[in-house]
């Protein structure tokens, strides 16, 4: 069994950082999306440490890419079929799926 480690006695020092309410707002929110507090978020930000990567984005990830799966067995099957018009509205819908799935893994 684990015991978890506890930081009370460990970050016992303290520093002050002044943020317009802009930076504050996306601070939060950069945190609460990685699932993180925000003195953690800070901590892993500014001496490396492990990647911060949103939980949010990595499952939409993965959906998209499922569904870009499925929309290509769709597709091939719509083109066997000959309905170029259908053909044409699932390969544009494919392509928004690979922009968004691009701009998610960044």
């Amino acid at each position: 069994m684990k015991v978890k480690r506890t930081t009370a006695g460990l970050l016992s020092c303290r520093r002050t950082l002044r943020l317009s309410p802009e930076e504050d707002r996306k601070l939060t929110q950069q945190a609460e999306l990685a699932g993180l507090s925000i003195s953690e978020y800070m901590r892993r930000r500014f001496f490396g440490g492990r990647p911060i990567t949103a939980k949010a984005d990595a499952q939409t990830v993965r959906e998209l890419r499922r569904l870009g799966d499925l929309l290509k067995h769709n597709f091939e099957t719509v083109r066997q079929a000959e309905h170029q018009t259908s053909a044409e509205e699932m390969n544009a819908v494919l392509r928004q799926i690979g922009c968004a799935v691009d701009s998610l893994s960044k």
